[in-house]
């Protein structure tokens, strides 16, 4: 697990999905100072959000750091250290899915107030959460589903 391990040998996100919600925040930010209704509804989504993400970068987004090296059929052993947080996964994936669901409740009144005060910017940013959104339901939740199955399939004895 050598490029996928940082120095403190611990999994590391893969960096698109770090990037992703790294410019998020940044637009949360820029959307609770904005004028009109927009801020207020910002807030709601920053409040549900960040929390989010912070649970995912810690225990969803690290398992998908296995992706390229099971792409390339590199199994190894070490690989199993990611079952706990797959596991936890699975036990909270209905609430993550009740998270979702909030989340996209606010995102809609978020792209409503943007409506309201005409603000371009910050209704493409709500629409990009929706896909967000729809993006870790449709592929990566299922990916990290797979990828405990297929470790435990090969690897577990």
């Amino acid at each position: 697990m050598g490029q996928i391990l940082n120095w403190k040998r611990r999994l590391v996100t893969p960096n698109a999905l770090r990037l992703a919600h790294n410019e998020a925040r940044a637009l949360l930010v820029r959307a609770t100072i904005a004028y009109g209704k927009v801020p207020g509804a910002a807030k709601r989504v920053a409040d549900l959000c960040l929390p989010h993400f912070e649970y995912e970068e810690k225990n969803v987004f690290p398992i998908l750091a296995l992706l390229p090296d099971l792409q390339r059929g590199e199994l190894r052993r070490e690989m199993m250290a990611v079952m706990p947080l797959i596991s936890d996964f699975r036990e909270k994936h209905e609430l993550a899915n009740t998270h979702h669901h909030s989340i996209l409740a606010a995102v809609d009144d978020l792209l409503d107030d943007t409506h309201s005060d005409k603000s371009s910017e910050f209704a493409e940013f709500a629409y990009n959460v929706r896909v967000h959104e729809k993006i870790e339901d449709e592929v990566i939740y299922p990916a990290v589903i797979l990828i405990g199955r297929y470790l435990q399939e090969r690897l577990a004895n």
